[in-house]
């Protein structure tokens, strides 16, 4: 599995193995933004989450406390697990940054 994270400005903070670094950027945005399309909301506006199966596997985007995760899985994903996980993470990491602000 890789995992990337994004700031609120969409810039790749962190990076697991196997991410693709800046790239990822650019492709989370345009999933993001086409999963937003497709639901029939602009933007950030009340998405939460985006999972597209793929060939062996699949891709899990989340949005949370002003940040994205996004994972690449391998075959047969616990897809709401992993949700629920990159939800915790992405909680753990920021919360305390969103009540500062």
């Amino acid at each position: 599995m890789s995992v990337a994270v994004l700031d609120e400005a969409g810039a790749v903070v962190a990076a697991g193995p196997g991410a693709a670094g800046i790239d990822a950027a650019a492709a989370i945005a345009r999933l993001w933004d086409a999963a937003g399309r497709q639901a029939g909301r602009a933007g950030d506006s009340g998405l939460e989450h985006v999972v597209v199966p793929v060939s062996g596997g699949a891709v899990a985007l989340v949005s949370a406390h002003g940040h994205r995760a996004a994972a690449v899985t391998g075959p047969k994903p616990a897809v709401a697990l992993l949700l629920f996980d990159l939800r915790t993470c992405l909680g753990d990491a920021f919360a305390a940054e969103e009540g500062a602000q």
